[in-house]
């Protein structure tokens, strides 16, 4: 299984491109692309499936698709499988699992063969333990169980001031602190590659 977990960035410029860029050279030219987009409100679905399709417009000829939330169990659960590569946009990640969970998409994506690319959001829900350090939308850290596709954690929008927090969550598990504009992939669990930079926290340290 092929993941990429990025960080957050800007899609109005140049920011996201190197990682993009990286994504398409990873897929065939006529891949399906499905944005899975339970992470945020429904009336933000037509915004992301824009800003997705303008992303992956260096492609020529893949195609994007959303995912309708008004879709039977069955019915969603047979579209996970129709496409090459699922795109999991930001939010809040513990709506997605919910949804995910709720809908019984979660053993799909432990044996889906495709890419799975998560944007935020999408990123922190892949993990087992799934962190949400404190931000405008997170008083304090707070930390629940993923979607378990692998058994680091990770921090988003990754910046040094929150080491404060991610130092002593470290001590039990490892965390890949992925800054805007950076993005790692796995292959089977293992990190292969990264685009740009990207910080690696375990036994209460943080490198570089």
């Amino acid at each position: 299984m092929d993941i990429c977990f990025i960080g957050g960035g800007n899609h109005a410029n140049s920011e996201l491109a190197e990682v993009y860029l990286e994504l398409s050279n990873m897929m065939k030219p006529h891949a399906k692309i499905l944005i899975i987009p339970f992470a945020t409100d429904v009336s933000r679905y037509e915004g992301w499936l824009a800003t997705v399709k303008k992303a992956f417009s260096i492609m020529e000829h893949a195609s994007v698709d959303l995912l309708r939330e008004n879709l039977s169990e069955q019915e969603m659960q047979q579209a996970l499988n129709e496409y090459d590569a699922l795109y999991f946009i930001g939010g809040r990640p513990e709506r997605l699992i919910t949804v995910m969970e709720n809908k019984g998409l979660t053993p799909i994506l432990k044996n889906f063969n495709g890419l799975l690319i998560g944007y935020s959001a999408g990123s922190l829900a892949f993990c087992t333990d799934c962190i949400m350090t404190k931000d405008t939308d997170y008083p304090e850290t707070i930390m629940i169980k993923g979607l378990a596709l692998v058994e680091f954690s990770v921090e988003v929008h990754y910046e040094a001031k929150i080491d404060g927090e991610l130092l002593p969550l470290s001590t039990e598990r490892k965390i890949y602190a992925i800054p805007d504009g950076s993005a790692l992939f796995t292959k089977n669990g293992e990190l292969y590659k990264v685009v740009n930079d990207i910080y690696f926290f375990q036994n209460g340290t943080r490198f570089p």
